[in-house]
């Protein structure tokens, strides 16, 4: 039987495509699981805020991967066959799994922030039977869990050939209990953004890592971004309060800047440091796990060095959210993490990192 999770009734328009074609539901919207409940047959921590709605989401899609082999024997009417052979290993990575791993990035926590939605990566010869759960999910799991492809969805697809795969979903209900909706990327066997993270071996582990890439894995993904500006751009980055992303190499020209993480990522990190510590046990961070990939790509490393060192920097940036106690925790752990990474000697004068992708704006 539905669960009805809003006051509001009636044909609700999501999206209107280029062609006119319209994406509608049903309000209020429905949910025929416990989210709580799905949480715990998981084994995941019960700090995870379920009543922040991407979390939700992420849990409810997570217990669908996972279970992918037997859904077409518990929901026939939505599955006329098997999804998949075997369970889809779909693992969290970035700010969804920060709040699995990580207490303080929760609830009331010094590290929470809001995300706009979850994102996942799977296995490349998953990643079509991912997708396709994905676009199943209201009709077994609730309207509150759909998704639906856009045309540009679909032409993004089908350019990607299989290594990424676009859709939109619901990601959160306004105070007047419509929905709003979000652009979801999966990822399959590798992040490949600024620099290229390998994480294959991670769906081995998925269980151990709490359903996430991992502490190592994660973060890299955070500490990969990186790009660069002309120097006249530092006024603007003062304007808006992030000359703190200004990373100190003094080999690059003079008339450029770098920059690194965004704030986001920066309390992200913090919230990871803050709650492990360094270590080869169950929800440590192994300093040499994460020395192993770097010693293979010395322009990765120098990205990730660089990153880290300036969160030790700008003890200022982290004043906004921690106590000196909490601070002097991140610096400890970060810097006893930097003496275990290899060390960079070669020096660039040019972007050493992949500058053909998208730039996030300064605003």
């Amino acid at each position: 039987m539905s669960r009805p999770m809003d006051n509001v009734s009636g044909k609700f328009t999501l999206y209107q495509d280029i062609d006119g074609t319209t994406y509608d539901i049903e309000l209020p919207l429905t949910s025929y699981v416990n989210p709580l409940e799905i949480r715990d047959k998981l084994g995941l921590p019960s700090y995870i805020d379920l009543n922040y709605y991407p979390m939700e989401w992420g849990i409810v899609t997570l217990y669908a991967a996972i279970n992918a082999h037997r859904l077409h024997e518990l929901y026939p009417n939505v599955f006329d066959k098997r999804v998949s052979k075997e369970p889809i290993p779909a693992l969290f990575f970035g700010g969804a799994a920060v709040k699995v791993h990580c207490q303080s990035a929760n609830g009331t926590g010094p590290l929470a922030r809001g995300i706009k939605d979850t994102d996942f990566i799977v296995p490349k010869k998953r990643g079509m039977d991912f997708y396709r759960l994905l676009l199943n999910m209201d009709k077994s799991f609730g309207t509150r869990y759909k998704s639906f492809a856009t045309r540009n969805d679909k032409r993004f697809n089908a350019w990607r050939y299989g290594e990424r795969y676009r859709l939109t979903t619901i990601n959160g209900v306004t105070a007047n209990g419509t929905p709003t909706i979000t652009v979801l990327d999966l990822f399959c066997d590798n992040i490949d953004l600024r620099h290229k993270v390998q994480i294959k071996e991670a769906f081995e582990e998925f269980k151990d890592n709490l359903y996430t890439i991992g502490l190592e894995y994660l973060i890299l993904t955070k500490t990969q971004l990186i790009t660069d500006l002309p120097i006249e751009k530092v006024d603007e980055l003062k304007k808006y309060g992030q000359e703190h992303r200004i990373l100190s190499y003094p080999f690059y020209p003079q008339d450029r800047i770098i920059i690194g993480m965004e704030e986001k990522d920066v309390k992200d990190i913090c919230a990871i440091f803050l709650d492990h510590s360094i270590g080869e046990g169950i929800e440590e961070i192994n300093a040499q796990k994460m020395a192993k990939v770097l010693d293979k790509d010395k322009k990765f490393a120098l990205t990730v060095t660089l990153n880290l060192k300036n969160i030790v920097e700008r003890e200022d940036v982290l004043r906004k959210w921690l106590n000196s106690g909490q601070i002097q925790c991140v610096i400890d752990r970060i810097e006893s993490l930097l003496k275990e990474l290899p060390y960079v000697d070669k020096k660039w004068d040019r972007p050493w990192w992949n500058t053909a992708v998208e730039t996030p704006t300064i605003e």
